[in-house]
């Protein structure tokens, strides 16, 4: 894997692989990597003193392997001849198991009182972890084969395999994969790690002379998402450049409709088992991870196109659905999950591939009032009887003042949200209402 570099960061995505060779069980060297974890689980229960010590000191997952190792060692291992790289893995995993179950112990036992009833949280009785095949347990690589070390019929042996990969660039680095069995087949994930040059964070991007952001609105109507591309110059003086709009009325349309369906089988059994409509969650949870990811794709491609540094959204986490029919309540709740993913999955791929940072706002008053901070009138509310003086159509998406302006509601929130980031690291920014390339005072178009 890379090491850290001065002026770089190294940020990571995961290649899933699809092994060819079939007929091919891999249970056995699952059951004993588990087997191990769990071993190595119960040691550090009894001496957990070990993750108190430094790894520089024979601490941490060196303590516990010193434990089964040597001539007269404490504890007999429960395997011979297990692969150091393997047995590794395995302290590793069980020290991850362990800090996570403390964890939430000793919250319960910061509990109230009144809250003590409840039973504390178990420890793990069994593990079902993916082995991971460090230096030493594979070799050959050469991106379309690859030789692993499992245990066959109690020995260690070589095994060849091919796979299918989908072509990445030579900046990226292969690390260890692990080996993820799913039905009758099998799949080798890489973590991969690349350099990304280091830009110092949004203030020093920010105090360039010349800076683009790209702010988003997140919207849960007929538009998934709203941008606008705001620029400012070393004067402070800012303008738009470039919009667009995502559309989501296809997938809104797919979601209600398998919510329905669900919301139907649940009215005629009145019974909800383990496995309830299993094949229509699992496609409707895969079509929203989908889904995510072409919205922030399509974001970050358009920020890319126009140059932009930043990418700026709104700061909404306490978001809750309304109360009512299970369908209407199920919709928003997945509305809001995709609000929060396709930030997210933005923040990744941005900065993963282009160097582009992230970041969010304040969203108050972000659509109560206009780039210029005048009160405007939204959808059916603004006074009929300015109507016909501004010539202005009122709809539930757009937004009008009495000074003229008039614009969709998500495109005037999307440059709100744009002039506050730009006003969190500049000092009174002068928005100008035109440029040759776009007025932003023009009724906004789908593009």
């Amino acid at each position: 894997m890379l090491k850290k570099k001065k002026g770089f960061n190294i940020v990571t995505k995961s290649l899933r692989c699809k092994l060819l060779r079939e007929g091919f069980d891999f249970t056995e060297t699952r059951t004993a990597f588990n087997e191990a974890v769990n071993f190595f689980f119960e040691l550090i229960n009894m001496h957990s003193i070990g993750l108190n010590i430094s790894i520089k000191d024979n601490g941490g997952w060196r303590y516990y392997e010193l434990l089964v190792i040597g001539d007269n060692p404490e504890y007999e291992f429960i395997y011979r001849g297990f692969p150091s790289p393997l047995r590794r893995a395995a302290i590793r995993k069980a020290i991850g198991a362990y800090q996570s179950w403390r964890i939430l112990f000793e919250r319960w036992q910061r509990r109230s009182s009144k809250h003590k009833h409840y039973r504390p949280p178990m420890k793990p009785r069994s593990f079902n972890f993916s082995p991971s095949f460090d230096v030493g347990m594979r070799k050959d690589d050469d991106g379309n084969s690859i030789v692993l070390k499992l245990l066959v019929k109690g020995q260690w042996k070589w095994i060849k395999f091919y796979y299918q990969s989908s072509p990445s660039s030579n900046d990226w680095v292969k690390g260890s994969p692990i080996v993820i069995c799913k039905g009758k087949s099998a799949y080798l994930t890489f973590a991969l790690e690349k350099y990304v040059p280091a830009t110092g964070g949004t203030k020093t991007v920010m105090s360039a002379d010349s800076v683009r952001v790209c702010s988003v609105d997140i919207d849960l109507d007929r538009h998934i998402a709203i941008a606008s591309v705001l620029e400012t110059d070393a004067r402070g003086n800012v303008w738009e450049v470039a919009r667009r709009f995502i559309n989501q009325k296809c997938h809104l349309k797919r979601r209600k409709r398998l919510l329905g369906l669900i919301a139907n089988s649940m009215k005629k059994t009145r019974i909800i088992h383990q496995g309830f409509c299993s094949t229509r969650w699992q496609k409707l949870h895969k079509g929203e991870i989908e889904f995510s990811r072409a919205v922030a794709r399509e974001l970050v491609e358009f920020a890319c196109y126009h140059q932009c540094s930043v990418m700026a959204f709104e700061h909404l986490s306490n978001l809750k659905p309304c109360k009512g029919k299970y369908s209407r309540r199920s919709n928003q709740k997945r509305a809001y999950w995709l609000k929060s993913r396709v930030f997210n999955q933005v923040k990744d791929i941005a900065y993963r591939d282009y160097s582009m940072l992230t970041t969010r706002v304040n969203p108050r008053n972000t659509s109560r009032l206009d780039p210029w901070d005048n009160l405007v009138w939204r959808g059916n509310s603004f006074p009929t009887n300015l109507l016909d003086y501004l010539d202005y159509q009122p709809g539930a998406n757009l937004v009008a003042n009495t000074s003229g302006y008039k614009a969709h509601s998500g495109l005037n929130a999307a440059r709100n949200i744009g002039l506050k980031a730009i006003g969190r690291h500049r000092t009174n920014p002068v928005k100008h209402r035109g440029k040759p390339e776009i007025e932003i005072t023009q009724v906004c178009h789908k593009t």
